[in-house]
């Protein structure tokens, strides 16, 4: 078991750093998704294929290439189509579909220039045609197409298909989703995309993205407490704000391990979507109650705006939902 980064991995953990850094502010990060300009840049960069398949016409990065891309967009607090857009459908379509399709989808969400979502839908089929509903698609209101996994199979729908129709709703977090509903629409099926493991890469993304968040929010409590005085001392000094402190730095490294553990297996393997549900079981738990006590200690100011705090507390609230809550991902582990 290796889970030293190599020396690719070191360069592309830095480049995202620096990129985050330059375009984002500390004082405002989580304050609302990323830029349409800003993700084009990353796209230019070479970012997304170089997470996404050869048959795409990238470099087919795995999921420790995911994780520690999305580990940095969670430390920023960045709200981004990265999960969904670029390791699921993005993915999903280089799986299953063939050149034209590619073509036609891959290549402009490789880009930046295109937004795709992934819709978890209840929907039954009559042809080539789904009939249904899913319910909070993030970036579906923005989306060009949808993948769409449902029991079993996994299809293709265009944004402009017959029969599909989008309300948008906003996220505790600012992002936008949208209540998809499908009657008798038109779909393209990826009959080689496997849906389990596209969910898993979503899954996977987001627990990387939960735990960078743990450390930001982590290490701007500690910083808190050092300055913020009562009685006359730094109330760091104090006892009980010192054990809530390791408490957090022990959630912390925990979630890191089984984020690590989950990543080091091949897509692949029999046991990577096992994994991926078990990192998602603990970390989606512990990433709340880590934001929920840094919030505490920062005072009625935490549940503020003011604060990057609060809208990591919001960020982390969703990512430790969508695709699956903790209690799903235990029921899933223990059927």
């Amino acid at each position: 078991m290796n889970i030293t980064p190599s020396e690719e991995q070191v360069l592309l953990r830095d480049t995202v750093s620096r990129f985050l850094a330059d375009r984002t502010d500390p004082a405002t990060a989580g304050e609302g998704p990323i830029s349409q300009d800003d993700w084009r840049a990353l796209g230019e960069l070479g970012l997304f294929g170089f997470l996404l398949p050869e048959a795409a016409g990238g470099l087919g990065g795995g999921p420790q290439d995911v994780m520690i891309v999305a580990e940095e967009f969670g430390r920023a607090l960045a709200i981004t189509p990265l999960a969904e857009g670029i390791v699921g459908a993005a993915d999903a379509i280089a799986c299953g579909g063939d050149a034209a399709v590619i073509e036609t989808w891959v290549a402009p969400a490789m880009t930046g220039d295109h937004v795709l979502a992934v819709a978890v839908a209840d929907v039954s089929t009559d042809g080539a045609r789904l009939t249904g509903r899913a319910d909070f698609v993030l970036s579906a209101v923005d989306a060009a197409a949808l993948v769409v996994i449902g029991a079993g199979a996994t299809w293709l729908v265009e944004r402009d298909a017959d029969g599909l129709s989008i309300d948008p709703v906003r996220l505790i977090d600012r992002s936008a989703a949208g209540m998809v509903r499908f009657d008798g629409t038109p779909a393209l099926a990826l009959t080689q995309a496997d849906g389990d493991t596209t969910l898993a890469m979503i899954r996977l993304c987001h627990v990387a993205e939960l735990v960078g968040a743990m450390s930001t929010l982590y290490e701007q409590t500690v910083e808190y407490v050092r300055q913020r005085q009562q009685f006359g001392v730094a109330i760091g000094s104090f006892q009980v704000v010192q054990h809530k402190l390791a408490r957090m730095f022990v959630a912390l490294e925990q979630a890191r391990s089984l984020m690590l553990k989950a990543a080091i297996v091949d897509r692949d393997d029999a046991g990577f979507v096992r994994g991926v549900l078990g990192a998602k079981a603990y970390v989606a738990d512990a990433a709340q109650r880590l934001a929920e006590e840094a919030v505490h200690l920062h005072g009625g100011m935490g549940v503020t705006d003011q604060l990057p705090v609060g809208r990591g507390l919001r960020r982390v609230m969703l990512l430790a939902r969508v695709f699956g809550s903790a209690s799903e991902a235990r029921v899933a582990l223990a059927a």
